[in-house]
């Protein structure tokens, strides 16, 4: 029972605090409450802004290497480059992320988990932090998954921005290949709304996770199409 009104307590700051915020990128990735064991993680992700010729204009990228440090501790680094119509990818920031699971898969009526997150940026000396809570519940072969993302953005020592965004994931686990679903980002300034499809395949002892969405933006209609991916080993 504690941990349940230490979670809703958690949940209802969060509402509160981020009535005042400022825009940032809603399209990122959904996060699942859990901890795979015992397993190291080397990840890709991209996220492009398509322009009319269906081209990517603008993308974003992440490449991340984790390991599990204790049976309900993740921690991954992640270095963030971005690579525009030069077709070269420029590092811009490094980030460090830790994913805590608060609860066993099952325990009560959904699964819970926390995810830390600290970026800093090389140039401008901003630094930008990240908490999250993360909510997972099962409906037969659906899985419905939450993200409520707190984000606090420190800029030379005197800007201070804050911002709340939720992302939702909603798919049917028709095979451990092939998942199909959709997703709804939301933060300050923009909603987000689109197609998923996830899978992933074990080959030996290696496992590789693979996600593709294409996003269109609801609360602005000359933005562009968003297409995310990423791609996941495990060993």
């Amino acid at each position: 029972m504690l941990k349940i009104r230490l979670f809703f307590s958690s949940t209802i700051i969060l509402l509160f605090i981020g009535s005042d915020c400022y825009a940032f990128s809603a399209v990122d990735k959904i996060y699942h409450p859990y901890v795979e064991t015992n397993t190291w993680e080397l990840e890709t992700r991209a996220i492009s802004e398509l322009d009319n010729e269906l081209a990517a204009s603008l993308s974003v990228y992440r490449l991340g290497i984790g390991k599990d440090i204790t049976e309900n501790l993740f921690v991954e680094f992640y270095a963030i480059g971005n690579k525009d119509n030069s077709h070269t990818i420029d590092i811009k920031a490094y980030e460090i992320e830790v994913l805590y699971q608060y609860t066993e898969q099952g325990e009560y009526w959904a699964d819970v988990g926390f995810l830390f997150e600290i970026e800093q940026k090389k140039q401008d000396n901003e630094w930008e932090g990240n908490f999250a809570v993360l909510i997972e519940k099962e409906f037969g072969k659906w899985s419905a998954t939450l993200n409520l993302h707190q984000q606090f953005v420190f800029i030379n020592d005197q800007k201070h921005e804050w911002e709340f965004k939720q992302a939702l994931q909603y798919r049917y686990r028709y095979s451990p290949a092939i998942e199909p679903g959709f997703e709804l980002y939301i933060d300050q300034n923009d909603v987000y709304l689109g197609a998923v499809l996830l899978g992933g395949n074990k080959l030996w002892h290696t496992s590789i996770n693979w996600e593709v969405g294409l996003l269109q933006a609801l609360s602005n209609t000359d933005q562009n199409l968003i297409l995310r991916m990423s791609l996941e080993t495990e060993f």
